[in-house]
């Protein structure tokens, strides 16, 4: 059986891949997701699913995501840099919160 945080993990994970998917012709899983975002390596067909995740997804999704604990803020602030993303309200706020967290943290 398995654990409810990872079930609770992945929902909010899959609810993101559903909204990356519908504007994308190659279809990425959560894993690889999750994978490209924490190491910045992958192929180059999905730095559009990259750049849809940490660009365009509402907020609120995205704090859900971390506080599932599938990602976290420094991991995202980190992606922004590796991938190159262009700056706005999303990447603002995660910088932020990413900035936020670091310093409650020392």
């Amino acid at each position: 059986m398995q654990n409810p945080e990872h079930i609770k993990n992945k929902s909010f994970i899959e609810i993101a891949i559903r909204q990356i998917n519908a504007a994308c012709p190659e279809k990425i899983n959560a894993d690889l997701l999750i994978r490209c975002l924490r190491t910045g390596k992958c192929e180059e067909k999905w730095k559009p699913h990259i750049w849809a995740f940490l660009e365009e997804l509402p907020i609120p999704l995205i704090h859900d995501i971390v506080l599932s604990g599938a990602l976290t803020f420094e991991e995202l602030a980190e992606a922004i840099e590796i991938w190159e993303c262009s700056d706005g309200p999303t990447t603002e706020w995660i910088r932020e919160m990413a900035a936020l967290r670091m310093e409650t943290t020392a």
